[in-house]
């Protein structure tokens, strides 16, 4: 199952509609903040937030990119990865080797949370964001593939944006696929 939406936890209309579509509460929770300027303080205010929502605090994990492969031998429920620049979190995931490892988990029956950058990373291709986040040198070889978790595309904080920015987006993915819209207190389960 994948959970996408343009905001995480702290958003309090999210969070009650993961509360209603998530019964069981009580198994292992990765948070992966990579792509944040406040990373770890993001990924801190979203695990008190799950765990506002019933997820048990104590089985709530925050990956740590200085410490790459410390949990990466556990098995999750759920793997929860926010927002931030959506080109960085693409580099860094490939570069730290999470994008296996997400993948596996998912595999294995992990749900995947994606918030904003978290989100168009479950897309297959995310070089329409280039239209949002400037690529500042993150992907160097024009490789924008991402997780596929889903051939549907998302365009998260639509609040803030319009129809110029379908059209935006289209001409990168083409009129033939399905781009879900997003406001910030909306998710799409998948």
């Amino acid at each position: 199952m994948l959970i996408l939406s343009s905001s995480g936890f702290s958003t309090t209309q999210v969070r009650l509609k993961i509360g209603e579509i998530i019964a069981d509460k009580t198994g292992n929770m990765l948070i992966i903040p990579i792509a944040s300027l406040l990373g770890m303080e993001t990924a801190e205010r979203e695990r008190n937030c799950a765990a506002m929502l019933g997820f048990k605090k104590e089985n709530i994990y925050i990956y740590d990119e200085f410490k790459p492969t410390e949990l990466l031998d556990m098995k999750f429920s759920y793997i929860v990865v926010l927002g931030g620049h959506t080109l960085r979190l693409l580099s860094k995931v490939r570069e730290l080797h999470l994008d296996t490892f997400i993948k596996d988990q998912v595999a294995n029956g992990a749900i995947y949370f994606g918030f904003s950058a978290g989100a168009y990373l479950a897309c297959d291709d995310i070089e329409y964001v280039k239209n949002y986040d400037k690529n500042d040198g993150f992907i160097t070889d024009g490789n924008f593939h991402a997780l596929g978790f889903t051939d549907k595309y998302v365009l998260c904080h639509f609040d803030y944006r319009d129809e110029k920015d379908i059209q935006l987006c289209r001409l990168y993915i083409g009129d033939d696929v399905e781009l879900i819209t997003l406001n910030n207190d909306q998710l799409i389960k998948l």
